[in-house]
């Protein structure tokens, strides 16, 4: 019984230890606006295969006239261009709650906190400013091929109590599909106020995926998108 007694008593600490990077986790998680996007105008500059979209959004105007392509490699858009960039816009509404809010937060809520398994939570750094943790992705049945290989770190900034940043990097290579090896997968996301004494929403994404697929065809993707001049539209 001593011993019983003993044990409980050491363990007890790393207990309450995880229980309160959990909360620490979940409370910042918290703090991130899903639903910016109903209050607030914003510009999104995209980067890919060295071509650069400048993008506005605003709540304000109707539903399907929300997107508006400003520019594409700093030059007026042509037709094709704004129709393949609304086109993509549309594919992307479900996944952001327009057509099915319950559905929407839903899928928010995997894409952030959800994608945090809280056991696997490890404090590596801890300031007067920040925390750092570094964890163990949760996974489906649909990535769980990819996700085996990915670990992730979390930066929480004291001040506001919020998500600073989520990366997600491979250690190994991962081979998700028959004939297909992804040897580099790398993808930031990074949260901030919208200004001063706004919500927490996403000011950065970048994603780098390097690989071969079939042996012969090789892919090396790099996309990176930012957010900015966010202006409160209620």
């Amino acid at each position: 019984m001593k011993k019983i007694l003993l044990l409980i008593g050491l363990l007890l600490p790393a207990f309450a230890i995880a229980n309160e990077f959990e909360d620490i986790v979940q409370r910042a998680f918290e703090s991130i606006d899903k639903d910016f996007d109903e209050r607030w105008a914003f510009t999104e500059t995209s980067t890919r295969d060295d071509v650069v979209r400048i993008g506005r959004y605003d709540p304000r105007l109707p539903e399907d006239g929300r997107w508006t392509l400003v520019s594409v490699n700093g030059l007026e858009p042509q037709d094709d261009e704004i129709e393949d960039f609304l086109e993509n816009k549309e594919n992307d509404r479900p996944r952001r709650g327009r057509d099915d809010k319950h559905d929407g937060d839903a899928e928010d809520e995997r894409e952030h906190s959800e994608i945090v398994n809280f056991g696997s939570l490890e404090l590596i750094e801890e300031t007067g400013e920040h925390w750092i943790f570094d964890f163990v992705p949760n996974e489906d049945d649909d990535d769980e091929k990819f996700m085996q290989h990915v670990k992730g770190q979390l930066k929480i900034i004291k001040n506001g109590h919020y998500v600073a940043s989520i990366n997600l990097r491979n250690e190994k290579a991962i081979r998700p599909a028959v004939g297909v090896k992804i040897s580099k997968f790398d993808m930031a996301m990074s949260f901030g106020p919208a200004a001063t004494d706004g919500p927490i929403v996403p000011i950065a994404v970048d994603v780098e995926v390097k690989g071969r697929a079939m042996l012969v065809i090789r892919f090396d993707e790099v996309e990176r998108t930012r957010f900015s001049d966010f202006e409160y539209a209620p």
